[in-house]
């Protein structure tokens, strides 16, 4: 036998191991390729969970793969001392479509919640904590203090939590730059 003969038998051989064989064992001439990028199955169930929860203010991007869930109130010093960056942070997420903010206002009132919302100018989907479907909305969680913010894909599997000043120092690369990652 050859080289040349050798390298086209066991070039043959296998190509047939890779090719993909029907339940009957026989091969499929036109099965398509498979590709590691994942497919979104469907609607999201945080925004399926979203549409029972009484907004505030504004609405949510449905087109977003993931979601900044932020618990705060007015009444919170730190929630109001940070707000202000998060709202600049917001225009980013805002600007990548992939990425929105959901605020789950800690107020008592839906007045005081809307107060708070119109003294930071936030442009961000805002609900009460407290209604009753919130708890429904798959990733949320009644943190042990606000504020508190995490990260969830979009379908509420939570990525990461913690201090909003510490999660969101790092937002690109738990959503974005991780979906890059994941392509390649």
């Amino acid at each position: 036998m050859t080289i040349r003969s050798f390298v086209y038998t066991a070039s043959v051989m296998v190509l047939a191991a890779l090719a993909p064989l029907s339940a009957n064992g026989e091969f499929e001439a036109d099965s398509a390729p498979r590709t590691k990028k994942a497919v979104k199955a469907g609607p999201s169930p945080v925004i399926a969970a979203m549409k029972k929860v009484k907004k505030i203010k504004n609405r949510v991007n449905e087109k977003a793969d993931y979601f900044v869930f932020l618990y705060s109130a007015s009444w919170c010093g730190p929630c109001c001392k940070e707000m202000p960056e998060i709202v600049k942070l917001y225009k980013e997420m805002k600007r990548s479509g992939k990425v929105d903010i959901i605020l789950f206002c800690h107020d008592k009132t839906p007045k005081a919640a809307a107060d708070f919302v119109k003294q930071f100018k936030i442009r961000f989907l805002t609900v009460m904590s407290s209604d009753k479907n919130a708890p429904k909305v798959p990733g949320f969680s009644s943190p042990g203090g606000i504020p508190h913010c995490c990260i969830v894909d979009r379908n509420g599997k939570v990525i990461t939590q913690g201090h909003p000043q510490n999660v969101l120092e790092n937002w690109k690369d738990v959503t974005i730059n991780n979906d890059a990652t994941n392509e390649n």
